[in-house]
């Protein structure tokens, strides 16, 4: 199993909730961790909690960790012992093969770009993100992967095909999904829409046997459960993730104003119990397990700074497993 390095103090400061999750994950799995943080604080919040000493150990960053609104190229000084970049050239070096944080998102990807190397043949990066999206199998999986949400801005059309492969070697991976239906984000389903960039992509993308590419996805159709991949420039993507998080906001909030108006409301909400539970996570899709980073040698996983230790510990698993699996490169 790889070897994990966990950026523990970029979780806005929360080291209790990084090390729970790790601390679980000693307790269910034989996944190896390296705790980057500051060990005294790290060492701790162990003794806090139950876990396995055998599979974690602790690499000290004395430093103070970047914040969410710290400038990431602090990350990128040399002298730097912030946890963020102690982990990373803990990937860099092969001391681990992977690396999960919660920290500063531009930090993470920039320190990627200087110290990681891209898989054979990749051109570009790309960060993917899951959303929720309707099945009609109970086995199928409810999320599904659009890439890339932000490392780009504008790309070519060889760029979105390669996301592509990028997204399905993934899906294929996480999901088991043999042959993942690949959509590529649209202002209309017509082979002719969009800019030259994207008829482009839509030609080459139906070149592409290895792909099951199902054409043009409108906006409105991400969440139908028509593709588990959608393709798209990283300033669209980035725009429809923000949005999809707002939404998810929303849908908390009416929820729960709908259940504080009177005890009627009250009541039925209570009736419904165990399926509001299990709307949960659907709702807080963001915080399910992280958002991978494709295209290098390794896949780090970014976390939602607010996510709690279970969603923390899941985004450790599915680093092991995709490191495992995947054999980027």
């Amino acid at each position: 199993m790889p070897v994990v390095a966990v950026d523990v103090m970029g979780c806005e400061g929360n080291v209790q909730a990084a090390v729970e999750g790790a601390a679980a994950v000693s307790l269910q799995t034989d996944i190896q961790m390296l705790l980057v943080g500051s060990a005294p604080r790290v060492q701790a919040a162990l003794e806090e909690t139950a876990y396995n000493p055998e599979q974690i150990d602790i690499v000290d960053a004395p430093e103070e960790p970047l914040g969410l609104s710290d400038p990431p190229e602090r990350a990128l000084r040399r002298s730097s012992r912030c946890s963020l970049a102690v982990a990373t050239a803990l990937v860099a070096d092969g001391t681990a093969a992977t690396l999960v944080s919660a920290g500063n998102g531009p930090a993470l990807w920039l320190l990627c770009l200087e110290r990681l190397s891209l898989a054979p043949g990749v051109r570009r990066a790309a960060v993917a993100a899951v959303f929720p999206r309707k099945v009609e199998e109970r086995t199928a999986d409810p999320l599904g992967l659009i890439l890339d949400v932000g490392a780009t801005v504008r790309c070519d059309a060889s760029e979105l095909v390669q996301f592509a492969h990028l997204g399905a070697a993934y899906v294929r991976c996480v999901s088991k999904l043999a042959a993942p239906r690949i959509g590529l984000l649209n202002m209309a389903t017509r082979r002719d829409a969009g800019d030259a960039t994207l008829v482009d992509s839509y030609r080459r993308l139906e070149r592409e046997h290895a792909l099951n590419f199902i054409g043009n996805i409108e906006g409105h159709e991400l969440v139908s459960g028509r593709a588990e991949l959608v393709v798209c420039e990283g300033f669209v993507g980035n725009v429809v993730l923000k949005m999809l998080h707002g939404l998810a906001d929303i849908a908390v909030d009416l929820t729960g104003a709908a259940a504080n108006r009177n005890w009627r409301w009250r009541a039925g909400m209570a009736m419904l119990g165990s399926g509001v539970e299990r709307r949960t996570p659907m709702v807080e899709y963001f915080a399910y397990a992280g958002a991978p980073i494709l295209g290098f040698t390794s896949v780090p996983i970014y976390c939602e700074p607010t996510s709690p230790a279970r969603a923390l510990g899941n985004a450790i698993k599915l680093a092991a497993k995709v490191q495992r699996d995947l054999r980027p490169g």
